[in-house]
């Protein structure tokens, strides 16, 4: 499936891959797993089922975005805003095909980051 850009996500410095998250049980991580993988369809069901977080809306409304379903990130993305951050993650986007990379930071707008950062032409 093709997608508007890549989630790369960094814990502690380091890039996540799909050999870091192989152990883990907790939805959340099996959801980011597959981000790793990306395979943003299998992630937002996991994540769907995971506790309740900032990241988790997030990923949540950057997977959607990824996949072209923008109201529905709209819609995660407001949620996310009602939570604080409980994992120490960095999380970017990507567009290789551009070489373009921009880090999503807490209380962004999501729309500027994706249409202004990453050049996607606004739809109205």
């Amino acid at each position: 499936m093709r997608v508007k850009f890549r989630i790369v996500i960094h814990k502690d410095g380091k890039k996540l891959s799909k050999g870091d998250l192989l152990g883990e049980k907790d939805p959340f991580w099996v959801g980011v797993r597959y981000i790793t993988e990306f395979r943003y369809l299998e992630a937002t069901k996991w994540l769907m089922l995971a506790q309740d977080c900032y990241e988790k809306y997030l990923l949540l409304a950057l997977t959607n975005l990824a996949l072209g379903q923008e109201s529905q990130a709209q819609e995660f993305y407001q949620e996310a805003l009602n939570y604080k951050p409980c994992h120490a993650l960095e999380i970017f986007l990507e567009m290789p095909e551009k070489g373009e990379r921009v880090q999503v930071k807490e209380g962004c707008n999501l729309e500027e980051l994706i249409y202004t950062y990453l050049h996607e032409k606004r739809q109205d």
